[in-house]
């Protein structure tokens, strides 16, 4: 277990974590929006579900594990050394260059209706419909960012972090085909691309 486990972050670790977020946005935007317009351009897309996935129904209240996601990027900072940073900097940075193109190749469609919401979680997936682009599935890169900063989060510390970490994975992994953002095959193959980049990229013990 890495001594340092859950600390205040020194400026090295500030350094690498800034880093991480910049290499993010510099692939993340071009990557994700580019991907979206070509799909929602292309003369087909793919329907990767099940007919009965369509059944599984909309879970309101699974929108706040779903957005859950935007306060475990800032878990590295407090989690992993400068070190450890710079490799999920590689992990992540691979994860959206193949997940791009596999976007770009495989342009898909969801097979649910779109959300019909209102009350208290009616602006929340308002916004949702705004931001996300209804295109971009397979992997499912919400699952595949989640995976690689939980587990690699929840490796380093004791095993109580790494149930809670691993309970949290699971709730947002599920909470992306609940609020009808994604279908199976999406969460699989974006766990799937994350333990992939793990093992090519991996953490280490410091």
């Amino acid at each position: 277990m890495n001594t340092a486990y859950f600390s205040w972050p020194d400026a090295a670790r500030w350094r690498a974590f800034l880093k991480f977020m910049a290499l993010f946005y510099v692939f993340f935007f071009p990557l994700y929006f580019g991907a979206g317009y070509v799909a929602a351009h292309a003369p087909q897309t793919f329907g990767f579900y099940g007919a009965w996935e369509r059944n599984i129904p909309l879970v309101p209240w699974m929108i706040w594990p779903y957005l859950s996601l935007y306060s475990v990027f800032l878990l590295p900072l407090f989690h992993l050394s400068a070190k450890q940073i710079d490799i999920l900097a590689r992990q992540s940075t691979a994860t959206l260059l193949i997940a791009g193109g596999i976007l770009l190749l495989l342009p898909a469609h969801l097979g649910f209706a779109p959300a019909k919401v209102v009350g208290l979680y009616q602006p929340l997936f308002d916004l949702l419909t705004q931001v996300d682009t209804p295109h971009n599935l397979v992997p499912s890169l919400h699952v595949a960012f989640a995976a690689l900063i939980l587990l690699g989060c929840a490796e380093r510390g004791p095993k109580f972090w790494a149930w809670g970490y691993g309970g949290w994975l699971v709730l947002m992994s599920a909470s992306t085909v609940l609020v009808h953002q994604h279908h199976l095959l999406d969460v699989i193959s974006g766990l799937g691309l994350a333990i992939i980049m793990r093992r090519i990229f991996p953490l280490g013990s410091s």
